[in-house]
């Protein structure tokens, strides 16, 4: 076969291919959360505008980085703590600053849970007894105290501190370990804001479209698996909810700045966002949801 066939032959393949995975817009509507909740209006409200997200990954701030924007554009100085953290290939800068004001490790040594670079499934659930086990609490504690009181924010953004999304260990830690923190004063934050998914839009992206996917890979499903173990029927509900379709095109600026190994994997979570322009996406998806921590009444 001369090299002329074979190169159209990749190209017809390639192009069925294509064909195989394209979507209409209207595809996306089954994803879309069926649920309403209030509109946030505390954050309006908040005077010292200074907020921290802390999380275990810096991408794990994706469905809550619309709301990041919109707070940055009024003028909020907003900094990401996280325990891993990518740095882009091409500028070598990380993409949280397309959202907020600065990034930062959490820990300088990066040393946060035993035995994690032998494990073959960090991801994979835990139970909660293992997660304190684990991880080095103290360490990361003191060092978040320290970093939180000196920079004073009003608000502190992270995932949800039972499930962690879809049940990863770390997401868990770190979670709980903030929302800890806040009750016990050891932070003098006024909330937190926990991103979450409605039920709807839990079972139908991360139950169904990513649970058909792991299968199909050969993966074992971590939402499935610490459902059972927590006895939990998935991520908290949500109490508010935030339109964000006033920044649609910085929030997916934000995602595709990140190299292909981390796109890969919010595809899992964010079902075809590369293959529409902003404006279509989020005006679909214009809503993010948090489940919102206040300081419980002694």
């Amino acid at each position: 076969m001369k090299q002329g066939q074979v190169i159209l032959m990749i190209l017809l393949v390639f192009n069925l291919w294509g064909c195989q995975e394209k979507v209409a817009k209207e595809d996306l509507n089954k994803f879309v959360a069926t649920e309403t909740y209030p509109n946030d209006v505390f954050l309006d409200t908040v005077g010292h505008k200074k907020a921290l997200i802390v999380v275990a990954h810096d991408d794990d701030d994706c469905a809550m980085s619309g709301t990041i924007a919109k707070l940055t554009a009024k003028g909020w100085s907003i900094q990401q703590l996280s325990l891993q953290s990518h740095i882009l290939a091409k500028t070598g800068k990380n993409p949280a600053e397309i959202i907020c004001t600065s990034n930062e490790l959490i820990l300088e040594d990066g040393y946060y849970r035993i035995g994690l670079d032998t494990m073959k499934s960090p991801y994979l659930p835990i139970p909660y007894a293992k997660i304190k086990e684990q991880f080095l609490t103290k360490k990361v504690s003191d060092a978040l105290i320290k970093k939180v009181n000196d920079f004073k924010p009003s608000v502190i953004f992270t995932l949800d501190n039972e499930k962690g999304g879809y049940g990863h260990p770390e997401h868990i830690f770190i979670s709980q370990l903030m929302k800890d923190l806040f009750e016990e004063d050891k932070i003098e934050i006024q909330r937190i804001y926990q991103s979450v998914y409605t039920d709807h839009m839990e079972k139908e992206i991360v139950d169904k479209w990513l649970g058909e996917r792991m299968k199909k890979w050969g993966y074992p499903n971590a939402s499935d698996i610490a459902n059972k173990m927590y006895g939990i029927s998935g991520m908290p509900e949500p109490t508010t909810q935030i339109d964000i379709s006033e920044v649609a095109d910085t929030k997916m600026k934000y995602l595709m700045a990140y190299d292909e190994d981390v796109r890969k994997n919010l595809r899992k979570f964010i079902p075809y966002y590369e293959e529409f322009d902003a404006k279509t996406y989020f005006g679909i998806f214009n809503k993010e949801y948090f489940t919102v921590i206040e300081k419980p009444n002694r």
